[in-house]
């Protein structure tokens, strides 16, 4: 079909238009109602807010389930890396003087290598350990889910496991309130424990990896691996490195599938997507709010997923997940609640694991609602 000149106008307003007005203008748009059969979330400002505390991270439904532990003795996994900067040895010494302190003994194991806390926390004997702690952030938290999820057949008690957030993101500390080593110990002392999901990450090569914090896919992947790559930048780092990939507009072509079931057949969608998210945590990367009504032990982990539009509407999408989740108002975005997830693309593309392990796709997603335990 020719052009007119009424395309010509309204491609050079689109272009010159600031970002909030094009975000405003795709707000407009007619907003799916469902994404894959399963019903798509788009809570407004009001409801993103009264779910930002730790509080509404746990569902109501499971609190019959929380229980109290009396912490006499706790295993602690120090993340190795930590234990080389001036910085780590301080924490690592706090920690230990405020278990002390608490009357807590601590037995300490340092990692050497990536996925050695996973090993360590598998082959423990943890007869006589009330928790298992690490100093670290997200990534070592999950070696050490992952390393409880590979003794579950020979354990005889559900053991709390948490982290000392000493990390760079410390995301899933930060949905139970733990925002500090101090607010940590707090927490450990009061004993409150609830059973939490984790999920299960089933990739290209036929290898199993459990998440604690999000999945991504896409954009967002791309640009997270190209921050680390510029940690000299500090915060600033996941700015420009979104920026670039942007402005890159790398097609990220694929099929999509959800479902809340377990088992059973799954609607999919095919085409040119911007990023994939699938999250436990209402927040990843730099604190931003990805998945705004996510809860930890729910049995269901939050997808959002993003279609392709122009380069500053992409810009606004990142705005606005730094102001409390808006992103999942746009029409742009598909937001839901699922138990399985199936990612297959064309060639072999990377998926990102709670910004620590990188598996090929394609990939399978499976819920595993109460896989482990923390002080909440």
């Amino acid at each position: 079909m020719p052009r007119d000149a009424a395309d010509d106008v309204n491609d050079r307003t689109t272009a010159t238009a600031p970002l909030s007005t094009c975000f405003r203008r795709a707000r407009a748009s007619k907003p799916p109602r469902t994404f894959c059969g399963l019903p798509t979330e788009r809570p407004d400002r009001e409801t993103r807010a009264s779910n930002a505390t730790p509080d509404a991270r746990l569902s109501s439904v499971n609190a019959h389930r929380e229980r109290v532990v009396d912490v006499k003795k706790l295993f602690l996994v120090v993340n190795g890396a930590k234990t080389r900067t001036t910085r780590g040895k301080r924490d690592v010494e706090k920690v230990e003087t405020m278990c002390r302190d608490r009357g807590v003994d601590v037995v300490v194991a340092e990692t050497t290598r990536a996925g050695h806390c996973a090993e360590l926390v598998r082959d423990a004997d943890l007869s006589d350990v009330d928790g298992v702690g690490v100093i670290g952030g997200d990534g070592t938290l999950r070696e050490a889910v992952e390393g409880w999820t590979r003794r579950t057949a020979t354990a005889t008690k559900k053991i709390p496991i948490f982290a000392f957030p000493c990390g760079t993101g410390n995301n899933f500390c930060r949905d139970v309130g733990a925002l500090t080593v101090e607010d940590a110990m707090e927490k450990v002392c009061g004993g409150r424990v609830r059973d939490v999901d984790a999920v299960s990450v089933m990739d290209g090569r036929g290898n199993e990896t459990v998440s604690i914090n999000v999945v991504t896919w896409g954009m967002a992947r791309d640009a997270a691996e190209t921050a680390e790559g510029m940690r000299w930048l500090g915060p600033a780092r996941y700015d420009v490195a979104g920026l670039w990939h942007i402005l890159k507009n790398k097609r990220n072509e694929a099929t999509i599938g959800v479902s809340d079931a377990l088992e059973g057949s799954m609607e999919e969608k095919h085409q040119d997507y911007l990023m994939m998210f699938a999250q436990n945590t209402r927040c990843s990367g730099r604190a931003f709010a990805f998945t705004p009504l996510a809860q930890l032990d729910d049995g269901k982990f939050d997808v959002v997923v993003c279609d392709k539009g122009n380069a500053f509407h992409t810009k606004s999408l990142f705005d606005a997940t730094k102001t409390g989740g808006g992103h999942v108002e746009d029409a742009k975005v598909s937001y839901v609640k699922a138990k399985r997830l199936s990612l297959k693309t064309n060639e072999v593309e990377r998926v990102g694991i709670d910004g620590e392990v990188t598996v090929p796709t394609p990939v399978k997603l499976t819920a595993m609602e109460g896989a482990w335990c923390t002080f909440v």
